[in-house]
C-alpha cells in the first residue's frame, strides 16, 4: 500500500474516532440533562409531599386547639352551675366531672405541644428541601444553557469532520467502498484497525503473511478475515517496513 494511502487510512480512522467522540458528547449532554431533570422532579415531589404534611400537621394543631377551647367552655359552664346547685350529691357530681375535664384538657394540651413540635420539625424539613430544590433547579438551568451553547460549536465541528471523512474515503476503491460502508454501519468508528506487530488491533488475531505483504506492497485494500475491519499498518510497523525496504 503506498505510504500516502496508509497515512490516509490512519487519518480516516482518527477522523471516525473524533467524530464518534463528538457524537457521544452531543448525545450525552441531553441524557445527563434528562437525568438531572428527573432528579429535580423527584425532589420537587418530595417537597410537595413535605408541604402537604406540614399543612396537615398545622390543621391537627388547630383541631386540638378547638377541642381544648370546647373543653374549657364546657368546664366554665360547669363551674357556673357549681355555684348554683343546692344539693350535695349534685355538687359532688359536678366536682368529679370538673376533675375529669381537667385531666382531659391537660391531655389535649400535651397533644397540642407535641403537634407543635412536629410542625417545627416539618417546617425545618420543608426549608431544607426548598433550598435543595432551588439548587437543583439552578444546576439544571445552568446545564441546559451550557449544553445549548456547546451544541452549536460541536455540530459545526462534526460537520467539518464528516466532510473530512468523505474526502479521506476517496482513497478507497469504488469496488470496495460498499464493503467499507457496511463495515462502518456495523462498527462505526471501529470500522478500521491498525495492524500492530503482525496482528489486527481490533480483534488481536494475527493476520496472514499474504495480508501483511499486501499491506506492505499496497496493491489492494485489506480487510481482517476475522473481524472484517479495514486494515492499515500502524505507524511503527510502517516505519519498520520502510527502513527494511531501504536497507
Amino acid at each position: 500500500m503506498p505510504s500516502s494511502t496508509a497515512s490516509t487510512l490512519r487519518e480516516l480512522h482518527q477522523l471516525h474516532q473524533r467524530a464518534k467522540a463528538l457524537r457521544d458528547r452531543l448525545s450525552s449532554g441531553p441524557k445527563t440533562l434528562a437525568a438531572r431533570k428527573l432528579a429535580l422532579e423527584g425532589r420537587q415531589k418530595a417537597l410537595d409531599e413535605a408541604r402537604k404534611a406540614l399543612q396537615d400537621e398545622k390543621l391537627a394543631v388547630k383541631k386540638h386547639e378547638h377541642h381544648l377551647q370546647s373543653q374549657q367552655a364546657k368546664s366554665e359552664e360547669l363551674r357556673i352551675k357549681l355555684n348554683l346547685v343546692k344539693k350535695n350529691e349534685e355538687f359532688k357530681a359536678i366536682q368529679n366531672q370538673l376533675a375529669l375535664d381537667k385531666n382531659h384538657m391537660e391531655k389535649t394540651e400535651g397533644e397540642i405541644l407535641e403537634a407543635m413540635m412536629k410542625v417545627d420539625d416539618k417546617v425545618a424539613a420543608v426549608h431544607a428541601l426548598e433550598i435543595e430544590v432551588k439548587k437543583l433547579a439552578d444546576d439544571v438551568a445552568a446545564l441546559a444553557k451550557q449544553i445549548d451553547e456547546h451544541a452549536e460549536a460541536q455540530k459545526a465541528q462534526l460537520a467539518g469532520l464528516d466532510k473530512a471523512i468523505v474526502d479521506a474515503e476517496s482513497v478507497i476503491d469504488e469496488d470496495q467502498r460498499e464493503r467499507y460502508r457496511r463495515t462502518v454501519k456495523q462498527r462505526g468508528a471501529d470500522a478500521l484497525a491498525a495492524v500492530e506487530h503482525g496482528a489486527c488491533s481490533g480483534c488481536y488475531v494475527t493476520v496472514t503473511s499474504q495480508v501483511m505483504n499486501e499491506l506492505i506492497n499496497g496493491h489492494t485494500l485489506q480487510f481482517c478475515m476475522t473481524c472484517g475491519r479495514m486494515l492499515y499498518l500502524a505507524d511503527e510497523d510502517h516505519a519498520n517496513t520502510a527502513r527494511a525496504g531501504r536497507s
